[in-house]
């Protein structure tokens, strides 16, 4: 993966052993790719750290007032990361293999939806991350091929200027 700046994952979920685990596995799974991870507990948490960060990436769990009822669950959370910053991409987590907990996250920002407790979760959040650094990566060149189209256009007209110009001072 030829990502050239450190991608910034954030983790949120009230499971602390779930955290640490997730966050080992995704940095034995991408060794290579320049990623700063960083956990919160609760959403509140995450928020603080957010504004300053902006994090490519957030994964979360869907019920983060599970263990603190008071806390924002996952669909606050998402609406104000969304609001905050549109751009960040969010994986939401949940226990609950239920479509409309998918529809609902969906609608609400996320860009992919995993259920918890299962084999393959890990599996499945990697490959989530995966696409997303596929996608992040065409989209760098995507504005790099624009930025070249742009300064090729200057090109073009500076020497059509100078063109002209010439012509006109020789007659």
């Amino acid at each position: 993966m030829a990502l050239k700046n450190k991608i910034n994952i954030f983790i949120v979920d009230d499971d602390k052993v779930f955290r640490l685990a997730l966050t080992e596995n995704i940095k034995g799974a991408f060794k290579k790719t320049p990623i700063e991870i960083l956990s919160f507990e609760t959403g509140e948490k995450c928020m603080e750290e957010f504004k300053i960060t902006k994090p490519e990436v957030v994964i979360m769990d869907y019920h983060l007032n599970s263990k603190y009822p008071d806390a924002a669950d996952g669909i606050k959370m998402l609406d104000w990361i969304k609001k905050e910053n549109p751009e960040t991409n969010v994986i939401v987590l949940t226990v609950d293999d239920n479509m409309e907990v998918a529809l609902t996250s969906f609608h609400h920002g996320a860009v992919d939806y995993i259920v918890k407790k299962t084999e393959t979760q890990f599996k499945k959040i990697n490959q989530s991350l995966l696409n997303l650094f596929k996608m992040m990566e065409a989209q760098s060149y995507e504005k790099r091929y624009k930025e070249l189209v742009v300064l090729i256009y200057i090109c073009i007209a500076v020497i059509i200027g100078v063109v002209i110009a010439v012509r006109i001072s020789y007659h």
